[in-house]
C-alpha cells in the first residue's frame, strides 16, 4: 500500500530533478531487482537509497524507508543535488 502511495510522488518529482538525479525504481517481484535492492540494504519497501555519482550500488550514502510525502522527498532531493553539485 505504501508503495502505491509513494509511486506518484516519485514520478511527479522526476521531471524536476532528472537532470541531476538518477531515479531507479526496482520491482521486488522481479528476482534480479529484488536481489539488487537487498544488496543495497533496501530489504523493505518502499525504500529510497542515495548513491553518490559513479559509486557502486553498495556505497549507499543514505537510506529512507516507508512512505514519504512530496515535501520530504523534495527536501531530500534538494539536499542531494546541493551536496553532490558541490563535490564536483
Amino acid at each position: 500500500m505504501a508503495c502505491a502511495l509513494t509511486r506518484p510522488v516519485v514520478h511527479g518529482l522526476r521531471p524536476d530533478y532528472q537532470s541531476n538525479v538518477n531515479f531507479v525504481v526496482l520491482d521486488f517481484d522481479i528476482k534480479t531487482q529484488h536481489d539488487l535492492a537487498v544488496e543495497m540494504g533496501a530489504a523493505r519497501h518502499p525504500a529510497f537509497a542515495v548513491i553518490p555519482p559513479n559509486a557502486d550500488p553498495n556505497d549507499v550514502a543514505e537510506r529512507r524507508f516507508g512512505a514519504i510525502n512530496i515535501e520530504e522527498l523534495q527536501a531530500l532531493l534538494e539536499d542531494i543535488v546541493e551536496i553532490y553539485s558541490q563535490a564536483q
